[in-house]
């Protein structure tokens, strides 16, 4: 009898153990993450692991040196005991017992009879009900607004559906004391990218400021976590299409030849780093040590940040709202994924806006809201259409004033940026009616013209053009 105590308890004292790993690390990308947990393993030993319902013995990889792994299973689905919920329970148990004692305790006070009691008698007894019901019926008071928060919170997690899990086994032959690494998919540690952008007008710099939202629901608590947030999403494809002959002879479509062979990789970071920004040969990726994160709570951390010199221009919309648009030019030294940045100029949050990748060494334009100290004025000059008397072409004339004033106390940078029409026929010409010398025209006909404005000065732009097309 006591050799069967023993022993169970020395497997629970070591099952226990085994849910504390050395180490553990998780990879996070655009799509899944990944747990990895490192274990020190003494000559021979079993592992054992709860693992998530979508964990399979297909996707769980183990990494040992020196050491031989064997007799690896992995059991069905089972629904996890809450451990709070039974704690809960007895609490609420403990407190409705409590408080019966004292309610029988006051109904017995309320028995205590004055008769056949002299003076003094009666000053005591009074004295020794008022003291002890008092008291009694205070803690009364305190216990009733400790069991509602006990039945609301119990309410609260018996209505969450029940987490299911799975328990993993493998058998552990090494030489020596040797690190075992089990490495599994896990959907319930999730982050969400985010920025901080902040500008100074005095200091004349920008700073981005990455970080992240932890959200875990993994039924464990972690400590010393190293989290590795990648740039890019696993099981992607890492080929393109695969080149099929175009057969112009050939109508009905040929879905033999559509299928796509999709190579499939994951992208292993080895070894542990202390940086907190890492480039792979493709990809990139943040790094927070030893991060701290308890069960069903959520985080931020902050991945690092970077801080750069800068210049502010104007971009007016002419081709829309007409309205002057603070902006920088940032050209950062990372790669940053699309993610929701919140903006401040000067310490006060303009606003936020979801910002697409910002690649290494490239250009990004960030714009803190309207500047209402440049104002503007668009006035249509000229607008009419005629048909020739003599042919098939119709004429149309648009030509308006812009009257830009720097109404600030600084000089200003300031970019007007109209719309020229293209023409993608060949019997509709467009013929610019502005001095083409000091603008900029690319190719989709975004016009720009660039210049400085002191303050309380104007400038007066005129942009138009005229369309002659066939008449209809």
């Amino acid at each position: 009898m006591y050799k069967k105590i023993y022993l169970f308890l020395t497997l629970a004292v070591f099952l226990f153990a085994q849910t504390n790993p050395l180490h553990v690390r998780i990879d996070i990308y655009a799509n899944t993450s990944f747990i990895t947990k490192s274990f020190q393993v003494n000559n021979q030993e079993n592992i054992y692991l709860k693992l998530p319902t979508q964990a399979n013995l297909e996707n769980i990889t183990i990494k040992a040196k020196n050491c031989d792994i064997s007799d690896i299973t992995l059991s069905n689905p089972k629904n996890s005991e809450n451990q709070e919920t039974k704690k809960l329970i007895l609490k609420i148990e403990n407190i409705q017992n409590r408080m019966i004692s004292l309610q029988e305790t006051n109904d017995m006070l309320k028995t205590i009879s004055l008769k056949n009691r002299k003076g003094e008698d009666i000053s005591k007894t009074i004295d020794y009900f008022s003291k002890n019901y008092m008291k009694n019926t205070q803690k009364l008071s305190a216990l009733k607004v400790e069991l509602k928060k006990a039945n609301e919170r119990l309410k609260m997690l018996q209505n969450q559906k029940a987490q299911k899990h799975r328990i993993f086994k493998a058998h552990a032959t090494c030489k020596d004391k040797e690190i075992v690494q089990i490495t599994y998919p896990e959907s319930n540690f999730r982050i969400m990218h985010f920025y901080d952008i902040k500008a100074s007008s005095t200091k004349m710099t920008l700073t981005l400021i990455k970080k992240i939202k932890i959200i875990q629901k993994t039924g464990e608590n972690f400590n010393n976590l190293d989290i590795y947030a990648h740039s890019n999403a696993y099981n992607q494809a890492v080929a393109p299409t695969p080149f099929y002959p175009r057969y112009l002879n050939v109508i009905k479509k040929r879905n033999s030849l559509m299928k796509k062979s999709i190579s499939m990789a994951m992208d292993k970071v080895a070894g542990q780093t202390n940086t907190i920004y890492r480039e792979n040969l493709t990809t990139s990726s943040f790094v927070a040590l030893r991060v701290s994160i308890k069960n069903n709570q959520e985080k931020i951390v902050k991945l690092g940040k970077e801080t750069k010199n800068i210049k502010f221009e104007n971009d007016i919309d002419g081709y829309s709202s007409s309205r002057a648009y603070l902006k920088v030019k940032f050209t950062s030294n990372r790669f940053y994924q699309r993610a929701r940045a919140f903006i401040y100029l000067d310490n006060n949050q303009v606003g936020s806006k979801v910002l697409p990748n910002i690649k290494k060494d490239s250009k990004t334009d960030i714009y803190f809201g309207e500047n209402q100290n440049i104002k503007i004025k668009k006035t249509l000059q000229k607008k009419f259409s005629k048909n020739q008397f003599f042919g098939d072409t119709k004429i149309t004339t648009l030509v308006w004033q812009y009257k830009i004033t720097n109404n600030g106390k600084i000089l200003q940078k300031i970019n007007l940026i109209e719309r020229l029409p293209i023409s993608q026929n060949e019997d509709i010409k467009i013929k610019p009616l502005f001095d083409t010398k000091n603008a900029k025209i690319n190719k989709i006909g975004k016009t720009i013209w660039s210049f400085t404005l002191a303050p309380n000065k104007t400038k007066i732009i005129k942009f138009g053009y005229e369309i002659k097309r066939p008449k209809e």
